[in-house]
């Protein structure tokens, strides 16, 4: 490897001659192409090996780009927010545990829609109790396999149990 610096670009993209330095180049290409062909430093080879370093290297080979984790977003809840994200996941722990895996994650995913949903419905001036209803029955009929009836009557139990605690953060608020 050299010791100057660039000295690997300068070999794959000699500089042409009718550029001087200092002047930004007229081909667009040739800098895109130095961005797209860049040169990996390896690390030094040691004596000692574990069996660590054994397993990085199955995980990671020299091609295999590395990519760092994507951050997560953190979401303050507010606190009714909070109280019906509790109450919609409310005695369903087992029959979420109880489905196959992409199920739970379609599951997971329909109950975050409808609690953003029940959470706008919530923030109107005028509750609409069926809406309500509505969505969450829509959401608890992705359980496999569990009676029509059991769905409604637990869909109105969290649709009443919502609308508590909504009445009580609007006493609260006032």
């Amino acid at each position: 490897m050299s010791t100057e610096p660039f000295g690997k670009l300068k070999e794959i993209l000699p500089t042409p001659a009718s550029v001087e330095v200092g002047q930004p180049p007229q081909e667009t290409q040739e800098i895109q192409e130095a961005q797209e062909v860049r040169e990996v430093p390896e690390a030094p080879e040691t004596n000692e090996s574990t069996e660590s370093d054994a397993v990085a290297g199955e995980i990671l080979s020299s091609t295999d780009p590395v990519v760092a984790p994507a951050p997560v977003a953190i979401v303050k809840k507010d606190r009714l927010t909070r109280e019906v994200e509790a109450i919609l996941e409310d005695d369903l722990t087992d029959l979420y545990l109880s489905m196959p895996a992409d199920k739970q994650l379609l599951f997971r995913q329909k109950g975050e829609e409808t609690l953003s949903k029940i959470r706008v419905l919530l923030s109107q001036t005028k509750l609409n109790a069926k809406k309500i209803f509505d969505l969450i029955a829509e959401w608890l009929k992705m359980i496999p396999g569990v009676n029509r009836f059991f769905l409604e009557q637990e869909a109105k139990i969290k649709t009443d149990k919502i609308l508590l605690v909504t009445e009580e953060e609007r006493k609260e608020s006032l």
